[in-house]
């Protein structure tokens, strides 16, 4: 019996459906399908610095003066990003930022037996755009109290969760959004105390030490080793760096260009060991408020009085909770599910209100 061969259009169809079908699977597994390990409960340990909250004393101590880490210089890297460029900050956005009148509202302050935590939310006009943005001042013990999460309790790919739940699960008094490592391929994740990952992409770097001090790293200085030598407690990757670790804006910052377009933004500043800002700016929502520039969101941070600042993922991502209920207004009503938090943990004793 004579068998009947395929035409050619139907043997490449199925070639075609093939492909599609292994292309699918690929980009199920890379981008869809969660790959991760589960974290353990257990910190790494650091010795770290004790602060006296203001009720207690100064709530500050002085920072050493030390004029750089003197890393060698950084190997080479698998780039992540390849459209990260340097772009300068825009001063006459600084400038309308920095001319307009604050308007500055208590949300919160409170005081527990490991933190004062106090949010503003703080509304201006700038170019005739309404900015509503959120900043808490953050005054801990020790630096331990500053804490990271992982959504489902998971480091690795593709796993996500909201704010809200991440904080609830974690008995977080403050919590905002992180850097989303789970989404780039290329990033250094330290968190409390454990290294995950080294390699930081094309991304600046930043990272909160033992000693209760921030700094930030563009790619080409930063050394995994040299910081995890010296006590390196967290460190995010996303970027860029907003202030220059003496409280002024940078001249350019190490971005994209769809980045540094006005945003909804989170960010963490730095203003001495045990004393922090945890930021979020709503946006692209009318009428209410636009969103700022990175050129703005450094001046914003400065104008806090940061030393060093750092902007995490923003966006729909943006959000701050404060004793489970949400302080920001995300677009749309309902913030995105993102890969990790930030947070200051809830004192066993509650709050003094």
């Amino acid at each position: 019996m004579k068998k009947h061969r395929l035409p050619v259009w139907a043997l490449a169809v199925i070639d075609l459906a093939a492909g599609a079908v292994c292309v699918g699977l690929v980009l199920l597994v890379l981008y869809v399908l969660p790959q991760g390990t589960v974290v353990s409960d257990n910190e790494t340990q650091e010795t770290a610095a004790q602060f006296a909250l203001p009720s207690q004393g100064s709530g500050e101590t002085t920072e050493s003066t030390d004029a750089g880490l003197g890393f060698p210089a950084a190997s080479q890297n698998n780039w992540s990003h390849a459209d990260t460029i340097s772009l300068a900050a825009d001063q006459t956005e600084i400038q309308a930022f920095a001319d307009e009148k604050k308007t500055r509202k208590t949300l919160f302050d409170d005081k527990t037996s490991t933190s004062n935590i106090k949010i503003e939310q703080i509304t201006c006009t700038v170019n005739n755009q309404p900015i509503v943005y959120f900043a808490a001042d953050v005054y801990v013990t020790s630096t331990q109290k500053v804490k990271t999460a992982f959504a489902k309790s998971m480091y690795g790919k593709n796993i996500r969760d909201f704010v809200s739940t991440m904080a609830k699960q974690n008995q977080a008094s403050l919590a905002i959004s992180g850097d989303s490592y789970g989404e780039s391929d290329s990033v250094c994740v330290i968190r409390n105390g454990e290294v995950y990952s080294k390699d930081p992409g094309t991304s600046d770097v930043c990272v909160l030490f033992s000693d209760g001090v921030i700094k930030t790293y563009p790619a080409s200085q930063f050394d995994a080793d040299s910081v995890i030598a010296q006590g390196a407690w967290q460190a995010w990757t996303f970027g860029p760096s907003l202030l220059d670790g003496s409280g002024n804006v940078l001249a350019s910052f190490h971005s994209t260009e769809y980045l540094n377009k006005m945003n909804p933004r989170a960010a963490i500043g730095y203003i001495a060991p045990g004393h922090y800002k945890f930021v979020v700016v709503d946006g692209r929502q009318e009428d209410y408020s636009a969103g700022v520039t990175m050129s703005q969101l450094a001046q914003l941070m400065k104008e806090e009085g940061c030393q060093t600042a750092y902007n995490l993922d923003g966006g729909k991502s943006a959000v701050m909770y404060y004793n489970g209920k949400a302080v920001s207004k995300p677009i749309g009503g309902v913030s995105r599910t993102i890969s990790d938090i930030i947070y200051i943990p809830a004192d066993e004793g509650g709050a003094d209100k």
